[in-house]
Order: C-alpha cells, then structure tokens, then sequence
C-alpha cells in the first residue's frame, strides 16, 4: 500500500510541475500511463501446485493481500473457507496484540513488574516485566520443559501463573532468549486480574469481534475446542483454533497499523511497541523447531524474519503445526499459509512458496 501511494504521489508531482512550466495555452505535457498489467493468478497457481508436490500435502489454503484487497485466495483437497485447524505458535502473535489493547487502555504497562497485577507470585518473578515475559527474555525455562502442559485445564490463568513460578528461572532476566516457556500464562493472569474476565472473553472484546473473527477459539494444543466447554486455563502460546479468513483479518489489522474496515482496533503505538525488536544482543537459547536461520530476531510475540537497522521489515509467526502468517512491510503485502503438518519439515518449501506469491503481487 505505501508502494502505491507513493507512486501515485510521484506522477502526481510530476504532472503538476510539468502543467505550471509548460506555455500559456499549451496542452502540459503528461507522463506516460504506468503498465497495468495484472498479475497472472495462474502463476500462483503454478507456485502452489510445486508446493502440494514438494511436500505431498494436499489440504490447505492460501491467501496473499495488500492492505484489504484480497489478490489471491485458494483452499486445496479437502480446505474451505470454514475449515478450522490448531495454529500453535501462530497464536503468540494474537495473544500480544491482545495484551496490547489492554496495555491501550490504560490498565497494563509494558515496562511494569508483573507483580503489580498477579498475586502472589515469588520475589524473582514478580519483577519480571511484561515487555521481557512477552519476547521471551524474561528468564523462564523454555518449551522444553513443557511447564503450563502439565497443568490441568480447570484452573485459571492466575493460578497457572502462579504454578509455573515454582520453577527455577533458568537465566538472568534480560540476558537470554528462550522459547515456548509459560511467559504467556503470566500475561493472560494479567490480563484476567485487570479485567475480571476468561481468556476468550476478553479476546472476542479487543480482538475477536471487532475484526469478525467468529470462529476463533482457545483451548489446548490436543483437541478442538468447543465453544461450550472451553478450559479456564487455555495454553496461550499455541491454543488458538481458527480459520483462514480469520487469520487474515487478524494479519490486516497488524498489516494496517492496528486500523480495519473504518475503525482502529489497536493504536498505531501498540503496533509500533509490538514491532521492537527486543532480542538484539541477547544470548539465544532454546529456539522455535523450524526457526528461519541465525539472522531472525524476537520482537513482543512474534518474529522478526529480515530487518532493516533497528526496525523490521518482514514480521511472522508460524506455528508448530504449519500455519504461516506474514507481514512484507517493503513490499506491502501480506498473507497466511494455512494447514496442519510439521513445520520443521515443510517450513522451506513454505517460505519458498510465500516469497514467490510476494515475487508474483509486489
């Protein structure tokens, strides 16, 4: 979008000091028309049918789009527009935007200890801040230890918190990053003290109904979860069940500076504070299983593929199971990959796959 808000600018500049040099009643010269060439979808087509083949996956959906405008679509095999999959890690990105209209609303802040809003915590916890629970630098032990897995599903996200505190931090806060720990448990225990509210309560509010997200949900990594019985302690980090169209609407906001269809959901600060890369010079520890290289950085709950200086011009969130959102800031354009396999053995041929629909839409 700023690509061809740009351009427009630019021919529009041009054409206007050309009209005031130009003589009295002479007709001002005009630049040329810019090609019009659409893009062929056949060429995505082609892109996705290597994909199906590399992979042998048959089921799954494709979108890409720039700013609103939807330039591809596809579901393949058995994929429709209400199929609705486990996304994992792809969660994290929904769980910091959530955390971030809380943070928009005054009643958290990123920088404060997480005692000041859950209880009952130890002393080395509790001066944990938000910013370093939610990038994963806070010192937790990683996903290795499969902490808030074990908890049962009945307890609250407060008193989840308050059961993960019994490990030992396994590094100096603000020294190492470490992935998959419980970190995000402590936030939803935040969020649940300053609100009064259950997980997907206080999602469907910030996030799920203003972006029409009806069929998103929060359960565990094991089954999916119904919309009768979903547990008071979701594992945040990778709980989220949803559809394509939902994701989508999800990654536009974050595309559109916290802004869809006429209303702003997150202020365009909450988005620029979740786009800091926080992991610079931090130690990297334990990593996502299909992590994209040893340039990739953390920022608030989701990655930082490509970078440019300080800033991040290529964000993402792929989860566990192969979901793919992501964010081409350079490019304007962005999309999901949506299916259900293991993203450590397609997570190539998935980046392949979107860097040629960005190739393809630019």
């Amino acid at each position: 979008m700023a690509t061809r808000l740009l351009t427009s600018f630019f021919f529009v500049s041009v054409a206007v000091s050309l009209a005031a040099c130009a003589p009295a009643g002479a007709s001002p010269t005009r630049p040329p028309p810019a090609a019009a060439v659409a893009p062929d979808d056949s060429s995505a087509d082609e892109a996705a049918a290597r994909f199906a083949a590399a992979t042998g996956i048959e089921d799954y959906s494709l979108i890409v789009m720039r700013g609103e405008k939807i330039l591809y679509s596809r579901h393949a095999g058995s994929h429709d527009k209400a199929t609705q999959l486990p996304i994992a890690s792809a969660s994290k990105w929904m769980v910091g935007a959530t955390i971030l209209s809380l943070v928009d609303d005054g009643l958290l802040d990123l920088e404060a200890p997480i005692s000041r809003y859950v209880p009952d915590l130890p002393a080395d916890y509790g001066a944990l801040t938000l910013s370093q629970l939610l990038s994963y630098t806070a010192g937790l032990p990683s996903l290795a230890k499969f902490v808030e897995f074990r908890q049962p599903d009945t307890i609250s996200l407060t008193r989840s918190a308050q059961l993960a505190a019994h490990e030992p931090l396994a590094s100096k806060p603000g020294t190492r990053f470490d992935y998959g720990g419980a970190n995000l448990q402590f936030l939803g225990a935040a969020a649940e003290q300053v609100t009064g509210k259950r997980w997907q309560a206080i999602f469907d509010e910030k996030i799920g109904k203003p972006l029409g997200m009806q069929s998103t949900l929060w359960g565990g990594i094991r089954g999916e979860p119904r919309p009768d019985a979903l547990p008071a302690n979701p594992k945040l980090q990778g709980g989220a069940w949803t559809t394509l169209a939902d994701h989508a609407a999800f990654v536009t906001m974050m595309s559109q500076n916290g802004h869809y269809r006429g209303k702003q959901i997150l202020s365009a600060d909450a988005v620029a504070a979740m786009g800091r890369i926080m992991t610079l010079g931090v130690a990297k520890g334990f990593t996502a299983p299909g992590a994209q290289g040893r340039d990739v950085e953390y920022m608030i709950a989701h990655w930082c593929e490509r970078r440019d200086g300080a800033m991040c011009s290529f964000e993402s969130s792929p989860g566990l199971y192969g979901a793919y959102p992501w964010i081409d800031r350079t490019s304007g354009l962005h999309g999901v990959i949506f299916l259900k396999d293991k993203l450590r053995r397609i997570a190539a041929e998935e980046r392949a796959l979107r860097d040629r629909l960005i190739e393809i839409y630019r």
